[in-house]
């Protein structure tokens, strides 16, 4: 009951921050939220598809022009007038005020009627997001666009936060204690990238959830051979992964290597793997062809993914021909800087040693990983980072992600002459990273430390999630601070600021906001936002407060010795 009570904090908690994120951003200022909003409305309006050099709708074209857009648009072609953040505040009262009624008036009309030229480049996305939340959006057509589209983001993030149940079930896979597994989860919950990925109009939320479904799935399907009958139902929820993402093509092989381990442990039951994974591969394909045959007879491209389209031209020898050209550590730094903290579209960063820091972090949890593995023979029957299998089935899912990822890299220079990609992406697999992290700083941590592991990784989330909402994102998205002239840094706001100016920032962050969410609403969430991260870092510390220095690793049914389960040899 006791377990349950703090799962059920954690989800709580979870929410409340989620929700507090979803009011914090201003409209738009989410990675590409105007273009997937466009992509929402066109689908609920025409019930159908729109085409790939469509335009944004007249709505949201209209927007772009009366509210404050993040640093990065004003890289778009937006004809003028257009408003940054930085603009947009030092506007005079009247002339903002005059900006907000424009925006007020927009015709209801205009949502499902096209705009004149800004192309609606998120049409290359996989359609299962936007046939959902077309419905709610279409049921809110004559609501205020605000009102719209904070519908949409607490929709997203509430059918998101059931990642955290099952995150914690597959966390009970992994690791021996229920109270270590609902720490791992409270860790997660403080990540402050993962609220600015999903609290946003977008389709990660909806990956969040069915890529953590499908981890636990895999972990089920290959414990033990009774649970390959789940197998079937990791094929179900890959194709709906691959309708909702195009990432989700890493978890085919990923899905094929893990296959072939569990043949390769229990071989007397080879045939039933192969069978039960030919089911798996054909639900998925069945579901997700008709996307990716609609991508490939438009772009070339499987995957339909802008830059991999625009790459389609080149045969497999001129892209290996490109690999020696692209800056592979650029590309690596950009996706690490992006997946621990960007603040918004507006891209705003935290300072150098923070991101160094972490850097440090995820440096010793692969040394940690790598000694277990190592020197698994000598963990048992407990591991301190699972059972083999378990974290064979979390590693492969993670590796091939970070394959994607390394390709998007090199598809984006061919494109751009740029090597980078997005590190928020890799949130939709968040659970099988923290484990993994987790895994491997418990397993390098001296014994006597072990019980700080996951409280000092949830205090360090909390620190820079309060700094950078604090200090950069609700000054800067309410007028307070500003990018330096002719620059892309943003000094962070000092305790003396923002305690002179608490009753400005609760009146501009209510600014372009739905009627009910004024300065108070807002005070009232932001209030919960602190206690809310507070509860969770608590959570972490309660859940760890008693445990020994062996409890991190999975206890493995007697039924299946770890260690006799595998093959002479066959460490993993």
């Amino acid at each position: 009951m006791r377990t349950r009570r703090l799962l059920a904090l954690v989800w709580l908690c979870f929410v409340i921050r989620a929700l507090f994120y979803c009011a914090l951003f201003p409209v738009w200022e989410g990675y590409d939220e105007p273009y997937h909003f466009a992509f929402l409305q066109y689908v609920g309006a025409h019930c159908r598809l729109p085409a790939r050099t469509g335009p944004v709708t007249r709505e949201v074209e209209a927007s772009l022009h009366v509210l404050p857009l993040s640093w990065q648009q004003r890289l778009h072609p937006v004809a003028p007038p257009i408003y940054t953040q930085d603009t947009y505040w030092r506007l005079p009262e009247a002339d903002r005020r005059a900006l907000q009624e424009q925006l007020r008036a927009l015709p209801s009309e205009w949502a499902s009627q096209p705009g004149t030229n800004l192309p609606l480049y998120e049409a290359q996305q996989a359609p299962l997001y936007y046939w959902l939340f077309s419905l709610p959006l279409r049921a809110a057509w004559g609501w205020p666009l605000p009102a719209r589209v904070m519908l949409i983001r607490m929709l997203a993030v509430i059918l998101a936060s059931f990642f955290i149940p099952i995150g914690y079930s597959a966390a009970r896979h992994f690791l021996a204690s229920e109270k270590l597994a609902i720490a791992v989860m409270a860790v997660i919950s403080c990540m402050p990238e993962l609220m600015v990925n999903i609290c946003r109009v977008g389709n990660e939320s909806l990956s969040l959830l069915v890529y953590t479904s499908l981890t636990l799935t895999l972990l089920l399907a290959f414990e033990q051979p009774v649970g390959l009958r789940f197998l079937p139902a990791a094929g179900l929820l890959l194709g709906l992964g691959l309708v909702t993402k195009a990432y989700f093509l890493t978890a085919v092989p990923a899905l094929v290597l893990i296959a072939m381990l569990a043949a390769w442990r229990w071989w007397a039951e080879r045939r039933r793997v192969t069978v039960r994974l030919g089911i798996a591969l054909a639900l998925a394909l069945v579901i997700s062809f008709p996307w990716y045959w609609r991508n490939h007879t438009l772009t070339g491209s499987w995957s339909g993914e802008l830059n991999d389209a625009a790459a389609a031209h080149l045969n497999k020898s001129q892209l290996i021909a490109t690999i020696p050209h692209v800056n592979w550590a650029g590309g690596v730094v950009s996706v690490l800087l992006s997946h621990v903290w960007f603040g918004g579209w507006s891209f705003l960063k935290l300072q150098k040693p923070v991101y160094a820091l972490f850097a440090g972090g995820m440096l010793l949890a692969l040394l940690g990983l790598l000694k277990a593995v190592l020197n698994w023979r000598q963990q048992r029957p407990r591991l301190y980072t699972g059972a083999p299998a378990m974290g064979f089935v979390l590693g492969s899912l993670y590796a091939m992600f970070w394959l994607g990822l390394l390709y998007n890299v090199l598809v984006v220079y061919v494109n751009t002459g740029v090597s980078a990609s997005d590190g928020w992406y890799m949130y939709a697999l968040v659970v099988a990273e923290v484990l993994l992290a987790c895994g491997g700083l418990l397993a390098l941590a001296p014994r006597n430390w072990r019980p700080a592991v996951l409280p000092v990784l949830a205090i360090a989330f909390a620190a820079i999630d309060l700094y950078g909402v604090n200090a950069l994102l609700l000054p800067y998205y309410t007028g307070l601070i500003a990018h330096l002239p002719g620059t892309n840094i943003v000094r962070p706001a000092t305790l003396q600021q923002l305690m002179g100016n608490v009753s400005l920032l609760l009146r501009h962050a209510a600014v372009n906001k739905p009627a009910r969410l004024g300065p108070p609403t807002f005070a009232v969430l932001l209030v919960l936002y602190y206690a809310s991260t507070l509860a969770l870092v608590a959570v972490a510390c309660v859940c760890t407060r008693r445990i020994d220095g062996n409890v991190s690793g999975k206890v493995v049914p007697t039924s299946e010795p770890a260690v006799s389960s595998l093959p002479s040899g066959g460490a993993v």
